[in-house]
């Protein structure tokens, strides 16, 4: 697995902040900070990071527990050298 990726999730798995709002922000730093140490990014890349933000920012129930699973899961799909599975494959024609 990617160095940047692997220290993302365990920054996420460690990360105590019960509050929704202060939880976002030091994810978002962090999220971006991967985006930046993650470059050059493929398009694929790009569009799932920014959607990911977007989920993270705006997202309206404010689970802490359930947005962390849905980042370790989206991030770990991140890295160019995990297998694939056929549903997590980029969609074609």
């Amino acid at each position: 697995m990617n160095a940047e990726i692997k220290e993302f999730l365990l920054f996420l798995k460690n990360e105590d902040d019960l509050d929704y709002g202060d939880f976002k922000r030091v994810v978002d730093l962090r999220l971006n900070r991967l985006i930046q140490e993650l470059r050059p990014l493929s398009r694929e890349q790009k569009f799932r990071l920014a959607k990911l933000r977007e989920e993270l920012l705006w997202m309206y129930n404010d689970d802490v527990d359930e947005m962390k699973s849905h980042l370790t899961e989206e991030i770990a799909r991140l890295d160019p050298n995990a297998d694939l599975r056929s549903s997590d494959a980029p969609f074609q024609l």
